[in-house]
């Protein structure tokens, strides 16, 4: 006679053998500093009651061809055991590990409810009430993009970008490698007048040490970045906006390494002299004034050559050097790559090409 189904709520450690009907309503892969993957998931009951589930590297192909996202499944086995992990992406105490044992028959079952998200508000997280061990799923209309880093030279890629909430509550999210990536990949080209409405899942919390200000960020495995998502939650909340929701910012049209209108980034009122910039002791934002002299003739010249073994690897880049002046004050400001590309729509490799072409002396 076969076993009846239990809920998730009905694990208990120590208790491998049962059987259960469930949706995946999240599944990712993880990459271990070895290179070694593991696929992971979230999923859900009958009675919207969720759990995590992580799977052994060794059975990376195996659950990867099997387990697929909104699916519906008849789970056999499993170890249940403590949620204990450094990040936590759901409430239960308890965590979910498929061993040898696991099997998952892939079954209709409509009365299993399809995924919701369990947005955080922006207000709580201001507010400190989250958790430091604890991913979050969120949801913002982008308000500005504060500051861009493209990757290399030893530094990884990044946007900061600011969200807000029908409050106006605003919280600085911070995108890191492939999530900023894609973050410009969409909106590079994408001039519209709309709003543009950011959802990230398993955000991880944290005091910005700048600021002191809570700040977002995604996480290293598991997030995902889904940018105007067509969702009925996501137009529930643009509709609670009605007709005060923002335009996409101005700072989608830009391509600068800092562009904003952010006071925290560039406080325009408090414009810096050449001479107080000059001064600086340490690394930060300021905004400053220079009527541009000349360019600064430099032994390095308009252009370098990135780190890379063969020529293929090497990847010519621009740094220009602009020689300005303010109140009888001289400075010089550095152009690098992607400022100077957005000014002359063409790459450094491209603009050599035009010269050689020309006849100049390069």
């Amino acid at each position: 006679m076969s076993r009846p189904p239990i809920l998730i709520n009905d694990l208990v450690r120590g208790n491998q053998v049962w059987k259960m009907h469930i949706r995946v309503v999240d599944v990712w892969v993880v990459t271990e500093k070895n290179g070694n993957q593991h696929l992971e998931a979230v999923i859900q009951d009958v009675k919207g009651d969720k759990i995590h589930v992580t799977t052994l590297g060794r059975d990376f192909q195996d659950w990867i061809e099997v387990v697929k996202e909104h699916e519906t499944y008849f789970l056999y086995n499993g170890e249940p055991v403590d949620n204990d992990g450094p990040f936590k992406v759901c409430a239960n105490p308890l965590k979910l590990i498929f061993n040898g044992g696991t099997t998952m028959s892939k079954v209709a079952i409509p009365e299993i409810p399809t995924h919701s998200y369990t947005f955080h508000p922006i207000e709580s997280f201001l507010k400190a009430d989250y958790k430091h061990d604890h991913l979050y799923d969120v949801i913002g209309v982008l308000q500005d993009v504060l500051k861009t880093q493209m990757g290399g030279g030893g530094r990884k890629s990044c946007v900061n970008i600011s969200l807000r909430d029908v409050e106006g509550n605003v919280i600085e999210l911070v995108l890191w490698e492939d999530y900023a990536k894609q973050f410009n990949n969409y909106t590079t080209p994408n001039n519209f007048a709309g709003p543009t409405i950011i959802v990230l899942t398993h955000a991880w919390c944290k005091l910005n040490t700048v600021s002191g200000l809570p700040c977002l960020s995604n996480a290293w495995n598991g997030s995902k970045l889904y940018i105007n998502l067509e969702h009925p939650q996501v137009d529930e909340f643009k509709a609670s906006f009605g007709s005060n929701l923002p335009a996409a910012s101005q700072s989608l049209t830009y391509d600068s390494s800092v562009q904003s209108n952010n006071n925290f980034w560039t406080k325009l009122s408090e414009v810096k002299s050449i001479r107080a910039v000059s001064k600086f002791g340490r690394d930060c934002y300021a905004t400053t004034i220079g009527i541009t002299t000349g360019f600064n003739a430099s032994r390095s010249g308009w252009y370098f050559e990135s780190n890379g073994n063969t020529d293929a690897e090497r990847v010519t880049k621009f740094k220009l050097e602009i020689e300005v002046e303010y109140d009888n004050h001289k400075g010089i400001f550095v152009f690098w790559d992607k400022d100077v590309i957005q000014y002359t729509k063409h790459t450094a490799t491209e603009l050599r090409e035009i010269m050689k072409k020309a006849g100049e002396d390069m």
